[in-house]
C-alpha cells in the first residue's frame, strides 16, 4: 500500500475509531456512576444491605428485601463488599443486612471488615447462611467465623457434617412473638422445658426464655411449623428471641460497641415459598426495637385495621347472609365481599350456585352490600369447587375463561368495575395473578404467606405483578375461616378471644390484617363476631381503628409507592421532607416518642398525634411535606460509625 492509501484510509477511520471510543467512554461512564451510586452514603434513616460486588441487584433473592423493606415503610440500600472494604467509605446508615441464600462466600478481609463495622458501634443483622462459605464453597474452620458476633457456635460441619442444618419446630415467649409482630393465631403453647435436649436447655438458662411460656409458630392447616436452622452450641448471653431443640435461632446481643441480631432461619429462601412472614418481622424488629428508625405506615393516616373478606359462594350462602343481616353484622364495618358467580357449584349442571346473572335475590345481595360501603369482588371462576379443585399451573388456556365469565357477571350486578378477587379453596397458581392484573384487579385473598400483611408474593420465577398486591389471611392455629373453626369445635369464648386480639393487634401496631369466612360460618360466632365489632367501634372512636376493604388498602399502597421521603441532619436537627406526584393526603410517618421530640412542621399540612410510643404525622392533601425534627438528648442516639 502507498502512503497516500495508508494516509487516505488512516483519515477514513480516524471518525470511526473516535465515535467507537466515545461509545465505550460513556458505556463506561454509565456504568460507573451506576455502581458509585451504590456506593454514596446511605442517608441515616437507611439500612444496608451488604451484597457481592458481581450480583445484580435486579436479581429476584436481592429484590425480595428491598421489596419488603419497601412494604414495612423503610429505606434499605445497596452496599458491596469492595464498598465496606474501603478505608474511605464511611458506613453512614444505621444498620447492616447480611441476607442468605446470596451471600454466602466472603473471604477472610471481608469477615475482618464486618468485625470492625461493629466493634466500632455498628448494628448488624447475621442471616442465617451469610458469609458462612470461603471463596472455595466450603466452610472454613471449626465454626463460622462470624459466630463471636453471634453469640453461638454455628456452621458446625466438622462436627455435624451434613446434620450441621437440622429441621423443627421453632418457638419463643409470648413477650417475644409480640416483639417480633407476630400476630394472634400464629403461634401455641409448646411443650414443657423438661422434654427438651441437654444443649437446648443450656441456651435455654442463659436466656429470658426459661420459663413455661414457650409459644410454638403454628401454620394454617399444618399445625406445628419446621423450619431449617444450624445446630448451635455455647452459651448464649443475649436476649433470646426464638429457639428449637437443636440451639439458638434468633436472638439479640452486644459485640464490642456494637449490636448483632442473629437470625438463624432462610428468610429469603422461604420467602420464594411464600412463608415471608418472618423476613418481615425480623426486619421490623431490627429497624423498630435495635435501630429506632421513623418509617412510613402501611395504612392510611397510620391507622390499624382489619380487612374482613366474605366469600359468598353457593345459592346456599344466602339464608345466612340474611341471618347475619337480621343479626346486623353487616352494619358494622366496610368489607369486601367476594362472590361466585355460576350456577353451579361441584360440577356442571348441578344447579347449586348463585347464578347471578339469573338470580334476583342474588343481584338484591349485589346492591344490598354496595348500598353499605363494600366493596363487591369476583371468588373465582363461576363454578367454585370443580375450579378450585381442578385449576391448575399448566391449563389457563382452558380455565381462564371461567375468570372471565365470574368477573363479568359481577360486574354485571354490581355496574361496576371489579377490582379485588379470592380464589376458590385457595387455589391460587401464578398465571391467575398475571391475567387478574392486566384485567384491572389490585387485590386478592392469599393462603400463601399466612400472617403477613398486604405483600407483592414472590415465587421460584420471582416477583409476581407490579401493581396487584396479595393480602395473606390471618389464621388461628390450623383453622382460619369460622365454618372450619366450628367443625373443629373451637368454642365461642376462644374466637372472641382470637377475635379481640386481633383488634388490639392491628391497632396498637398500625397494621391491616385479613380475616375471612363464609356466611355459614359467621353465624355460628354472632356473639363472638359483635363483641368483636364493639372493640372495633370502641377503638375506631379513639382515632385507632378502621374497617378497610382489599381494593381500598391496595389503592392506597400504589399510591404510597409513589412517595419520595428522606430524612437528614441539619446542624443538629433532623429535617424530613416528603414528596408525591399527586398527593400526599393519608400518607403516616412514625417516628419514635423516646428518640424524637414533636415534629414541627415547615412546609405542607398534616395532622400530629402521639400514640403507642409514635408521633404520628398523617399528611393532608398536599404535594410536598417538610419537617423539623429535634433528637432527644436522653433518647438513643443515631449509630453513624465508620470502618
Amino acid at each position: 500500500m502507498h502512503q497516500g492509501e495508508r494516509r487516505a484510509m488512516k483519515q477514513m477511520f480516524q471518525p470511526k475509531l473516535a465515535l467507537a471510543m466515545a461509545l465505550i467512554l460513556i458505556v463506561c461512564a454509565a456504568a460507573f456512576m451506576y455502581r458509585d451510586s451504590e456506593r454514596q452514603p446511605p442517608s441515616a434513616d437507611s439500612i444496608a444491605l451488604l451484597l457481592p460486588d458481581a450480583l445484580d441487584a435486579k436479581d429476584p433473592h436481592v429484590q425480595l428485601w428491598l421489596d419488603a423493606a419497601q412494604e414495612e415503610g423503610l429505606h434499605l440500600r445497596i452496599v458491596r463488599d469492595s464498598a465496606l472494604l474501603d478505608p474511605m467509605f464511611q458506613m453512614r446508615s444505621s444498620g447492616l443486612i447480611l441476607p442468605d441464600e446470596v451471600h454466602r462466600q466472603a473471604n477472610d478481609a471481608l469477615v475482618g471488615a464486618i468485625h470492625r463495622y461493629v466493634e466500632q458501634g455498628g448494628n448488624l443483622m447475621i442471616v442465617y447462611d451469610a458469609c458462612t462459605w470461603d471463596l472455595h464453597d466450603r466452610y472454613p474452620g471449626e465454626t463460622s467465623r462470624l459466630s463471636d458476633l453471634a453469640g453461638v457456635d454455628y456452621a458446625l460441619y466438622d462436627r455435624f457434617g451434613t446434620e450441621s442444618i437440622t429441621s423443627g419446630s421453632v418457638w419463643g415467649t409470648t413477650a417475644a412473638m409480640k416483639l417480633l409482630a407476630i400476630p394472634p393465631g400464629s403461634y401455641s403453647q409448646a411443650k414443657s422445658q423438661r422434654d427438651l435436649s441437654p444443649l437446648r436447655k443450656v441456651v435455654l438458662r442463659s436466656s429470658e426464655s426459661a420459663t413455661e411460656d414457650r409459644q410454638k409458630l403454628v401454620g394454617y392447616l399444618y399445625g406445628d411449623l419446621d423450619y431449617p436452622s444450624f445446630q448451635t452450641a455455647g452459651q448464649f448471653d443475649g436476649k433470646t428471641l426464638l429457639q428449637s431443640e437443636t440451639g439458638l435461632v434468633a436472638g439479640e446481643s452486644r459485640h464490642g460497641s456494637g449490636k448483632v441480631l442473629f437470625v438463624n432461619l432462610p428468610l429469603g429462601y422461604l420467602v420464594t415459598r411464600t412463608d415471608g412472614m418472618l423476613l418481615h418481622s425480623f426486619v421490623r424488629y431490627f429497624a423498630e426495637h435495635m435501630l429506632r428508625l421513623p418509617y412510613l405506615a402501611t395504612v392510611p393516616d397510620g391507622i390499624g385495621g382489619v380487612v374482613m373478606n366474605w366469600h359468598i359462594d353457593a345459592a346456599s350462602a344466602l339464608k345466612p347472609m340474611a341471618t347475619l343481616r337480621s343479626a346486623g353484622i353487616f352494619d358494622k364495618g366496610r368489607f369486601s365481599a367476594d362472590l361466585t358467580a355460576g350456577p353451579d357449584v361441584d360440577e356442571f349442571h348441578d344447579g347449586h350456585g348463585l347464578n347471578l346473572e339469573n338470580n334476583t335475590a342474588a343481584r338484591g345481595w349485589v346492591q344490598f352490600l354496595l348500598q353499605h360501603g363494600d366493596e363487591v369482588g369476583s371468588h373465582g371462576g363461576w363454578i367454585h369447587n370443580y375450579f378450585g379443585k381442578n385449576l391448575s399451573d399448566s391449563n389457563a388456556d382452558s380455565f381462564e375463561r371461567y375468570l372471565k365469565l365470574n368477573k363479568q357477571a359481577v360486574e354485571g350486578a354490581a355496574q361496576r368495575k371489579v377490582t379485588e378477587y379470592s380464589a376458590p379453596l385457595g387455589n391460587h397458581p401464578e398465571w391467575v395473578t398475571d391475567w387478574l392484573e392486566k384485567n384491572g384487579v389490585v387485590a386478592y385473598y392469599f393462603t400463601g404467606d399466612a400472617g403477613m400483611g398486604p405483600t407483592r408474593v414472590y415465587r421460584d420465577h420471582g416477583r409476581e405483578g407490579d401493581k396487584i398486591w396479595a393480602f395473606p389471611i390471618l389464621h388461628f392455629g390450623e383453622e382460619a375461616s369460622m365454618e372450619e373453626m366450628y367443625m373443629d369445635s373451637v368454642p365461642d369464648s376462644t374466637v372472641r378471644k382470637w377475635l379481640l386480639n386481633i383488634a388490639d393487634f392491628t391497632s396498637a401496631l398500625h397494621v391491616v390484617r385479613l380475616v375471612y369466612s363464609h356466611p355459614i360460618g359467621a353465624t355460628r360466632y354472632i356473639s363472638a363476631l359483635n363483641a368483636w365489632f364493639d372493640r372495633a367501634h370502641e377503638l375506631a372512636g379513639e382515632q385507632r381503628f378502621r374497617w378497610y376493604t382489599m381494593s381500598q388498602i391496595a389503592n392506597f399502597l400504589n399510591a404510597r409507592q409513589e412517595v419520595d421521603w428522606e430524612l437528614e441532619d441539619q446542624n443538629g436537627h433532623w429535617a424530613m421532607k416528603a414528596s408525591h406526584p399527586k398527593t400526599l393526603e393519608n400518607q403516616a410517618w412514625m417516628f419514635p416518642d423516646d428518640r424524637y421530640d414533636e415534629p414541627r412542621i415547615t412546609e405542607g399540612t398534616a395532622d400530629i398525634r402521639d400514640q403507642d410510643g409514635y408521633w404520628i404525622v398523617a399528611a393532608k392533601d398536599c404535594k410536598h411535606l417538610k419537617l423539623r425534627i429535634a433528637e432527644r438528648q436522653t433518647g438513643n442516639t443515631n449509630p453513624q460509625t465508620a470502618n
